[in-house]
């Protein structure tokens, strides 16, 4: 990392009623692993198998979109390093673009981005819970609002318990992939054949719809790698540990993913890969018989309350910054004087996300907001090179490597990743767009007040 830092003429703008910095660099690259790791790389491998037969192709495909989220997630470090203030990417499109553009990204995340994952990752939960408890229907729907409120009072009793329980979840998850791995290692229950082939006899333009493809389900599995920015405000020693926690986080997430796919097809083959349903728990089963069965629905379980809980942690942060700009409701700014959390930003995202967990609208929701949502990661990545422009004068404790050609693969993959689901969905992606576009009266109607 070159650490190397501008001399400052100016300094970036300070803001006002900044929440304390209490989180720590474990803290910050606990919360960047947290948060991608769901219930994704347990469901998503089977998927990519279905379209992608050669294991070494899916290998590569996972290990390329893991690259290019951590282009995206180092230049969010040197934006982060430079601008350590709750809101992370809003905070960044904002100083780039203009308050119009910051806005839309906040919006965007309130009505679905944030909201709609959590509901998902909330029936999730809930799926695999009723594998140790049957429930009827109402009782499924109060234990998920239950959950969900409940991570809520945690998270605004202080952003410290709210860090804990994102800890202890992670570590359990995490520990559930590595031993899942571990047996496979130590147990040998597979064999090497499973690998062949290994590539595509030929490679042509026929092959792009099933990269593609894997590749959304990879980038949905890779989904959270920005979190660490939305809590950048509370992190200590900002310039030095958000860098460093994304990229460890960012790093850690790779290696699991890599492993776990790698275990999969070492002991199932692709063609089993491709045939499971439950693929990380036909893997367990295999290896130690149905007791496996037990212990990786425990981890699904960890995996799934710990990426909820990183939502719950970091999403409201984006809020509290828009309403202290002027731009939200300014309810939503107040720091409780107690437990200095945005106790009401903490609220209204799980009370909103609690009513589509009621209502079971959130898929349709998710396959919208894929698409706006990336062109808004583009724009958010390159704005390291427009307020490299903008502002050469700021400080910049860290800098981004390989400057810019890092931030142009993110961004250029971004707008083909963008370009690619207009076509293959372009109803949900004209219906994501105007989700975004829905917030442009809101945002004159505040802006007027």
């Amino acid at each position: 990392m070159d650490r190397t830092a501008a001399t400052p003429a100016a300094q970036p703008p300070p803001l006002a009623a900044e929440l304390p910095r209490k989180l720590t660099l474990l803290d910050a690259a606990l919360l960047s692993v947290g948060a991608v790791i769901g219930s994704g790389i347990f469901v998503v491998p089977s998927l990519i198998a279905r379209r992608i037969p050669e294991p070494g192709f899916v290998i590569a495909i996972w290990i390329f979109s893991g690259l290019l989220v951590l282009c995206g997630a180092l230049t969010l470090a040197e934006l982060g390093a430079m601008l350590p203030h709750s809101g992370g990417l809003y905070v960044y499109i904002r100083e780039a673009y203009g308050p119009f553009w910051g806005f839309l990204y906040g919006w965007t995340n309130f009505l679905v981005v944030i909201a709609a994952p959590i509901a998902a990752l909330t029936a999730a939960f809930l799926l695999y819970l009723k594998y140790f408890f049957p429930m009827a229907l109402w009782l499924e729907k109060s234990v998920g609002i239950g959950i969900i409120l409940l991570l809520a009072w945690v998270n605004c009793r202080g952003v410290v318990w709210g860090a804990r329980v994102q800890n202890l979840f992670t570590f359990l998850k995490v520990a559930g992939l590595v031993g899942l791995v571990g047996l496979a290692l130590v147990l040998h229950p597979g064999q090497s054949a499973h690998f062949l082939p290994l590539w595509p006899q030929s490679f042509s333009l026929c092959l792009l719809p099933a990269v593609g493809a894997a590749m959304i389900s990879t980038l949905f599995a890779y989904d959270g790698w920005h979190f660490v920015g939305f809590a950048a405000g509370e992190i200590q020693n900002p310039q030095r540990n958000i860098p460093y926690g994304i990229f460890l986080g960012v790093a850690a997430v790779i290696t699991i993913y890599v492993s776990a796919n790698l275990a999969y097809i070492y002991v199932l083959g692709q063609t089993g890969v491709a045939a499971s349903s439950r693929v990380a728990a036909d893997a367990m089963v295999l290896m130690i018989g149905p007791a496996g069965g037990t212990l990786i629905t425990l981890a699904i379980l960890c995996s799934t309350f710990g990426a909820i809980s990183a939502n719950v942690l970091a999403g409201p942060r984006i809020f509290f910054a828009m309403a202290r700009d002027g731009v939200f409701f300014q309810q939503i700014a107040r720091i409780h004087p107690r437990y200095e959390t945005p106790a009401n930003a903490i609220w209204m995202l799980s009370i909103w996300a609690a009513v589509l967990t009621l209502t079971g609208g959130y898929e349709h929701l998710i396959t919208m907001a894929m698409f706006a949502a990336w062109i808004l990661f583009a724009m958010a990545v390159a704005s390291v090179i427009v307020l490299r422009r903008k502002h050469p004068e700021w400080p910049r404790p860290y800098r981004l490597a390989g400057y810019p050609w890092t931030a142009l693969v993110f961004v250029l993959v971004a707008v083909a990743f963008v370009i690619n689901t207009l076509f293959e969905s372009p109803r949900s992606s004209l219906l994501g767009l105007g989700l975004v576009l829905a917030g442009l009266p809101v945002y004159l109607w505040r802006k007027a007040r």
